[in-house]
């Protein structure tokens, strides 16, 4: 599996967390579509990396052409989209919607539900305005108020959860709306609701994990463990052959495979490799549907071409949980598995994952 290398459609955009620019907050059109919205072009354009360059002639989180980028303004900010800011890439696919229309994402525009004139970003409505912001300080305090925080360059969901006194977690459910699929993806501007008034406490617990179906209960950690009952993860799927190791040469855009593929039949249960905190979930461009999981340990893994993902995103699994059935969907030749491991949430981050599922008490 790898990401696409070359592109059949006119310069677009795709997108992802890009170097910091100089430019400041970017204001967005009234009929803008929401920022959750384009966070679903972008994990379909280029699942969800805003800074990717792939070498293809397209660039950023929504994949933009050179040609288009500058036609439509994307030069004030940067050289290319993948140096621009989320905020900046949005602005400039704003202008793009309005004039081409969602066609200009042929496939991704369309599975995200872009619409020409779509709402305005949602934000939630805060009972208070923001209190003014000390004079001198040079802190992002100036964007916090009685019940609402409006986001400045550099923040968080942690740093402002400590300075707001609360958990991220509690922060993350209650502005889901607003951040979208991945908490550590916030934009200058949004405004989060928080509290009741009292803007204190101690941190929140995360919000409740959805009920399972009890076929989807946790399975014995066994399977191809070491056959040591410390084991903590489990082969993502039981029963499989690997058909293309971790490194192996071939024509992917990364110069390797970037994961392990099991071939498996389409509609194998496919589980969670460790605990952990489902990021995405759902169709990802050239991964078809994915899951996306951070685990306790500060890894990520993407388990890829799944013919249905079931786990939902900000939902916490447990090692051997089912979040899903193999199948092959996106770019892919033939019903398997691609599990990948990274040490983030970007496509080039990729680790050894037989070095870490050695690591959990699983052999492969």
């Amino acid at each position: 599996m790898s990401f696409p290398s070359a592109r059949t459609f006119a310069g677009l955009v795709v997108a992802g967390i890009a170097a910091p620019a100089a430019v400041g907050l970017v204001a967005q059109p009234a009929s803008a579509a929401s920022v959750g919205t384009w966070d679903k072009v972008a994990q379909c354009e280029s699942t969800g990396t805003w800074s990717i360059s792939t070498g293809n002639g397209y660039y950023g989180g929504l994949q933009f052409s050179s040609a288009t980028w500058a036609e439509f303004g994307g030069k004030q900010y940067a050289p290319q989209a993948d140096r621009a800011t989320k905020a900046q890439q949005i602005a400039v696919a704003e202008k793009v919607l309005a004039t081409q229309g969602p066609g200009a994402w042929p496939a991704c525009g369309k599975l995200a539900g872009l619409q020409r004139g779509g709402p305005a970003p949602e934000a939630p409505k805060a009972p208070a305005a923001p209190a003014a912001p000390a004079k001198g300080t040079g802190t992002s305090t100036a964007g916090k108020g009685a019940n609402g925080y409006t986001v400045v360059s550099g923040d968080t969901l942690g740093t402002i959860g400590s300075k707001l006194g609360i958990g991220w977690q509690k922060l993350y459910a209650d502005n889901r709306s607003v951040v979208g699929s991945d908490p550590d993806v916030i934009l200058p501007g949004q405004r989060l609701a928080y509290g009741s008034g009292s803007g204190g406490g101690s941190e929140a617990p995360a919000a409740p994990k959805p009920s399972k179906p009890s076929t989807s209960s946790k399975p014995s950690n066994s399977s191809k463990s070491t056959g040591s009952s410390k084991a903590k993860g489990v082969l993502p799927v039981s029963g499989a052959t690997v058909s293309a190791r971790y490194h192996q040469s071939g024509g992917w855009a990364a110069g390797h495979h970037t994961g392990i593929d099991f071939a498996v039949s389409t509609g194998t249960p496919v589980k969670a490799a460790a605990a952990g905190t489902v990021v995405s979930s759902g169709w990802q461009g050239a991964y078809g549907n994915a899951v996306v999981i951070k685990h306790d340990d500060g890894r990520y893994t993407l388990s890829a071409h799944l013919s249905s993902a079931t786990a939902s995103a900000g939902e916490r699994v447990l090692a051997g949980e089912q979040i899903g059935r193999s199948g092959n969907t996106g770019n892919s030749t033939g019903p398997h598995l691609h599990f990948e491991v990274r040490s983030s949430n970007s496509y080039g981050a990729d680790v050894n994952p037989v070095t870490w599922l050695n690591g959990l008490g699983v052999s492969l």
